[in-house]
């Protein structure tokens, strides 16, 4: 069994080292490794003011409510993903996974909304969630006021609710309410792509305010309290600053189609012969990836090459280690606003251009971009 086998399948996101805990509705739900940060901090946050609220009822209290309130943070947060993965399914959108990491969680979809409509209902459920999840909290801490440990839970977890709807409304591209800001526009103007660079240069000044906060509580001799504000401005400033340059190819590829910017392909590997037998025809025809079989089957990268151990090379073939053809094809005659989409879930970045069921060229994201990028 592969890693990626043991990791849900063929998941090509951000997080491609993350770990499948369940699956809903076919879309693998994931941890990565640097979410065990987040659970150690919350736990320690909460445990901080349960302590102070419930010391008097004994540390077993304190630590059973702590464990409590950490696990519906999480619940929480995963709704509010759930909300936007559900609703992208139901719009024929489809979701490679959700994540959660160490910045809070991220749905990824293997294209955009094709209308403003559907992008502002697949982005505004996620706050809608958790507004309802902040009520619904809420009211069940005014029901429990006679039971200390739960209002402390509840309401907390009311607050926390209500903060993360707040905080995923701020025009802090690609926060939700980024991309609600980028619906907007969209409906306005017509125009997706230029309404993303907008929304997108938003989002930086907003990413360089957040991380300029950080820095100025940095400077406090006490400790490290602007730390997490320059993460989170680090990680929205790359967000936009992509999903900006993405929106410039966009544009630019309007009308052009995958043929217009494929590179060269070597000749097919036979996907019967063993490594031992390719790797030499592999070594006189540098390339980043060759298709295999003809008619087209897949196709292989020198890093599958390397997965396996010389020593196993004469018994192993290529047929193997292959990707299937449909994780890494495109047609031809695909237009590059969709191509795009399709590079960026696609393994190691690279596709093969089809044409009829025949290799004809290669795409990686520097051929693509082109030298001005």
């Amino acid at each position: 069994m592969t890693d990626a086998d043991r990791r849900g399948g063929p998941y090509r996101g951000t997080f491609p080292n993350a770990w499948t805990l369940v699956r809903i509705r076919d879309v693998p739900v994931r941890v990565d490794v640097s979410w065990l940060l987040i659970v150690g901090l919350v736990l320690w946050v909460l445990f901080g003011r349960f302590g102070t609220l419930l010391g008097d009822r004994g540390p077993v209290v304190v630590v059973a409510a702590s464990a409590v309130a950490t696990v519906l943070f999480f619940a929480s947060l995963l709704a509010h993903e759930l909300g936007h993965a559900i609703t992208s399914l139901n719009r024929d959108i489809p979701v490679m996974g959700i994540t959660l990491f160490m910045l809070g969680g991220v749905t990824e979809s293997t294209r955009e909304a094709q209308s403003a409509r559907d992008e502002f209902v697949v982005v505004g459920i996620g706050p809608f969630i958790s507004l309802v999840l902040a009520a619904a909290f809420g009211l069940t801490y005014v029901a429990v006021q006679g039971t200390a440990a739960a209002a402390a839970v509840t309401g907390h977890l009311a607050w926390i609710n209500l903060a993360l709807a707040v905080f995923n409304l701020l025009p802090g591209y690609p926060l939700d309410g980024g991309r609600l800001l980028r619906s907007l526009l969209w409906m306005a103007t017509g125009r997706p792509y230029r309404s993303t660079r907008w929304a997108a240069r938003v989002g930086q000044a907003f990413a360089l305010g957040v991380m300029g906060i950080g820095l100025w509580g940095l400077t406090d001799p006490d400790g490290f309290g602007g730390l997490w504000e320059v993460l989170i401005g680090f990680f929205l400033l790359r967000g936009a600053t992509q999903s900006y340059r993405r929106a410039r190819l966009q544009e630019r590829f309007m009308g052009s189609t995958a043929r217009d910017y494929m590179g060269s392909l070597p000749p097919s590997l036979d996907p019967a012969e063993t490594l031992d037998l390719a790797i030499e025809r592999v070594q006189t025809r540098p390339s980043l990836v060759w298709p295999v079989g003809s008619p087209l089957r897949g196709g292989v990268t020198l890093g599958r090459f390397d997965r396996v151990p010389e020593d196993d090379w004469a018994s192993t073939r290529v047929a193997d280690i292959a990707y299937d053809g449909d994780e890494v094809t495109v047609s031809a005659d695909e237009t590059m606003d969709t191509v795009t989409d399709r590079l960026a879930a696609a393994p190691e970045r690279m596709l093969i251009v089809v044409d009829r069921g025949r290799p004809v060229g290669l795409l990686t994201p520097s051929l693509v971009a082109g030298p001005d990028e």
